[in-house]
């Protein structure tokens, strides 16, 4: 959970013209410091809403700071005799919400360096959509009167409420009341048997309302991608120019498809500087095997940004792709040369290095060279997990097992639901004498993962000899 203290920005350079009512907010707002920093009951959520400015992706025009106060959560009596009183449940809400945060600024699946990470983690501090929580005993007036000196703008004001949707039944349901200067109260629902879910909820709609394309980032991630479309439908259909790219983008990101380049088109043809949606079209035809067009594409963005390390890798996997691996191995090198560390070209080199060459093995020398780029991979992201698990691969074939036991059990742990970790980390426990518990294990993966049998075990090193292990083969 995060908590933000009501600092004296930079708004207070601009001087009232009531000194008494300048010493006066002061006042309110060092009130409010000391009550955040001594009994630490504001709990405030800072969701940034600002341009991107270091990797070259949007302009400023449609990101709108908007300072929040979220006021009372009403609450059923039969629910504040259970413990949900009300300061508890906004407390709640604001950390549900840091938890969506926290997954639409960190891919779970380890790969932070990607695009929509590099967009929204660039993107500027200096004007953020801030929400207060009127709790602690701090009245809501107070909070609007530190916030209007500080920001400079009028706050909205979020209230809500839980109650019983039936009567006599047991589901509940949850409102927030949205009030904007100028407009009527906006109403969000939502509605579960279980009243943690209904909070989560409240949660996950007040992202969604003053942060949107984050929104829908985080329900991807959570595996929830129909909720994601429902976030961006609205802006792809009648948003901004601006805002319409960044969720054309998103959406072709979130729904995939064969189909998806005609959203990724539609963003470039609103900004053909679009950086992201370029480095997307490049890995898109590259998985359409259309190599020519993928360097084309990787080409403009990074033309556009050479800063970033994503033209590069995007680059050199079409190269890779297309039979020149020395070419991409250099495109690869110069994402590495870039100032700031990133795992995504220290795992494609790793790759390089520990496959074989002309039918033949990595030499030990090759092996040693690919773990030194899945260990500068894990130093950059410690959430690389096929940088764990390849790392992993490498130790085993150097006979270090205890390493590699350690490295594919990392992998495992960080996402249980890749065979190929699984696998690998079964292989390691054979040869560490545990032979009854490894070849059960591969039964059980193959079991789960029939898939593993066929081809796909082709493109892992390895994989083969660890899936004949479970029947004894040398």
């Amino acid at each position: 959970m995060l908590r933000l203290s009501l600092s004296r920005c930079s708004a207070y350079q601009n001087k009232p013209k009531n000194n008494q009512t300048k010493e006066n907010a002061l006042a309110v707002a060092d009130r409010l410091d000391l009550i955040q920093n001594i009994s630490k009951t504001i709990t405030s959520f800072t969701m940034s809403l600002c341009a991107v400015f270091g990797l070259g992706f949007v302009s400023q025009s449609f990101w709108r700071a908007t300072p929040v106060v979220l006021d009372r959560i009403e609450i059923p009596a039969a629910l504040e005799e259970r413990g949900y009183k009300s300061d508890i449940v906004v407390k709640r809400v604001l950390d549900e919400l840091s938890v969506y945060k926290t997954l639409a600024a960190t891919n779970p699946k380890g790969g932070v360096e990607g695009p929509e990470n590099a967009f929204f983690s660039s993107l500027s501090g200096d004007k953020e959509t801030r929400i207060e929580a009127n709790v602690g005993g701090v009245s809501l007036s107070s909070i609007e009167q530190a916030v209007r000196h500080v920001l400079q703008k009028n706050p909205v004001i979020v209230s809500g409420e839980i109650l019983r949707a039936d009567k006599d039944g047991a589901s509940f349901e949850g409102r927030l009341r949205i009030v904007s200067d100028g407009g009527s109260n906006r109403t969000r629902d939502a509605k579960s048997d279980d009243v943690n879910e209904v909070i989560k909820s409240l949660a996950f709609d007040l992202f969604a309302h003053f942060d949107p394309l984050r929104a829908a980032l985080a329900a991807e991630r959570l595996g929830k991608r129909e909720l994601a479309l429902d976030v961006l439908r609205p802006i792809v259909t009648s948003g901004a120019p601006e805002e319409r790219k960044v969720a054309l983008w998103l959406r072709a990101s979130v729904a995939g498809g064969v189909d998806r380049d005609q959203f990724l088109n539609e963003a470039l043809a609103i900004d053909p500087k679009f950086f992201p949606a370029l480095v997307a079209m490049s890995e898109f035809e590259t998985s359409q095997r259309r190599y020519t067009e993928a360097i084309a594409f990787a080409d403009r963005a990074i033309a556009i940004n050479p800063n970033s390390p994503l033209g590069f890798n995007a680059k050199g996997v079409a190269l890779r792709n297309s039979g020149n691996r020395p070419a991409g191995v250099e495109e690869f090198k110069k994402a590495c040369a870039l100032p700031k560390l990133t795992p995504g070209c220290h795992i494609w080199l790793g790759l390089e290095y520990m496959r074989a060459v002309d039918g033949k093995p990595a030499t030990r020398e090759a092996l040693r060279q690919a773990y030194g780029e899945f260990t500068l991979a894990i130093k950059a992201n410690p959430q690389a997990i096929w940088a764990y698990s390849h790392a992993a691969y490498v130790a085993t074939e150097l006979k270090d097992f205890r390493e590699a036991k350690m490295l594919g059990a990392r992998a495992v742990e960080l996402d249980k639901t890749e065979p190929v970790h699984q696998l690998r980390l079964a292989g390691t426990l054979y040869h560490l004498g545990e032979k009854d518990k490894a070849k059960a294990s591969i039964k059980e993966v193959l079991a789960a993962y029939p898939a593993m049998s066929g081809p796909r075990a082709n493109q892992f090193p390895g994989i083969r000899q660890i899936i004949a292990l479970a029947n004894d083969a040398p």
